[in-house]
């Protein structure tokens, strides 16, 4: 997180993150960490600090816990900030998992930016082998497979004065927009991904986009219906440099994409958690090091011609692209 304000707990709701500047105290009851504001500096990562004191459970019913959700930390710093070494082990806690997932774009409005390179990325990669090693994470009742591009929609939302949003906007537009079939019904595979213009702020919980995060996925009830959506913000701008390595920003734009489209597919009910003790409805994760790509942030590949975001596979216990990938190993210890 490039953090600027107080940082709030938030809903597990699968954030790639970006972190920096100061920042007021933040503990997991979960995962034993915790980071004090003497730690946060002006122009880095938050420094491991052993933990001195209990933590501090989070509150029930109110903005919940964030455990180490898609932390993806300025210029390539480590994978967990709050010191944490443990070994990854993505445990399955018996939630649904979409088997074959069918991306709906929805771009807020034109100005956003790659809507010509978008429907191409998400084309080749759902019919890649970037899905064929994920069978290693299916469940009981559904098989991971192969997804599909399914279409794009490009809304026409104003920027407001004051420049930002809140997720409940999203979520509002996006029931809007499903009651008036501009986009198709959510089904048990579908996942909106939604994309923003430059110089729009995306507030999620109290933290900011391009401030403390690059990007997340999230999850609310529509009519009774499960609908996961992906939060995209623009990766230009204040996101440059800390939400991917790659000089080219659609390339790191499509490395945060699939960050959290392979996070939706493997934990896509995260966002309907109200505990801060990992459980169902939740898929696959880690108590500690977050969800398939929290545990690779960053850590970039080449699939065809796309860069992409490679996710932690327990089987060979590197963070990989493809069965074929060489991988990259779990970096937990900052400079």
């Amino acid at each position: 997180m490039k953090i600027r304000t107080s940082r709030a707990f938030v809903a597990m709701m699968g954030a790639a993150l970006v972190l920096g500047c100061a920042v007021s105290s933040v503990r997991a009851a979960d995962s034993n960490w915790y980071a004090p504001v003497a730690q946060a500096q002006a122009a880095g990562a938050l420094k491991p600090q052993a933990v001195t004191a209990a933590p501090m459970a989070a509150p029930q019913g109110g903005p919940r816990l964030l455990l180490m959700k898609g932390i993806q930390l300025m210029h390539g710093k480590s994978k967990a900030p709050f010191g944490v070494q443990a070994a990854p082990q993505l445990q399955y806690f018996g939630g649904p998992l979409l088997g074959n997932v069918q991306i709906q774009l929805v771009y807020w409005n034109k100005d956003v930016m790659f809507q010509d390179k978008l429907p191409g990325f998400y084309s080749a990669i759902t019919q890649s082998a970037y899905f064929d090693w994920l069978t290693e994470y299916n469940s009981p009742t559904t098989t991971i497979g192969r997804g599909s591009y399914a279409g794009s929609y490009t809304d026409s939302v104003a920027i407001p004065k004051t420049a930002q949003i809140e997720d409940a906007d999203i979520q509002t537009e996006l029931s809007s927009l499903i009651a008036k079939k501009a986009v198709p019904q959510p089904g048990a595979n579908t996942l909106y991904m939604v994309y923003f213009p430059p110089g729009l702020n995306i507030d999620q919980g109290g933290q900011g986009s391009c401030q403390v995060f690059c990007a997340y996925h999230n999850t609310f009830l529509n009519n009774g219906t499960q609908v996961q959506y992906g939060v995209i913000p623009d990766q230009g701008g204040n996101c440059t440099g800390g939400c991917g390595g790659d000089p080219d920003q659609f390339n790191n734009e499509t490395s945060v994409s699939s960050h959290e489209m392979i996070e939706s597919v493997t934990d896509p009910a995260v966002g309907l958690m109200t505990s801060n003790t990992p459980g169902a409805p939740m898929g696959w994760y880690d108590s500690t090091n977050g969800e398939i790509g929290d545990i690779c942030n960053a850590v970039q590949a080449k699939v065809g011609a796309y860069t992409v975001q490679r996710e932690w596979s327990n089987a060979r216990g590197l963070c990989v692209a493809t069965a074929q990938d060489a991988g990259a190993p779990f970096t937990p210890a900052g400079p």
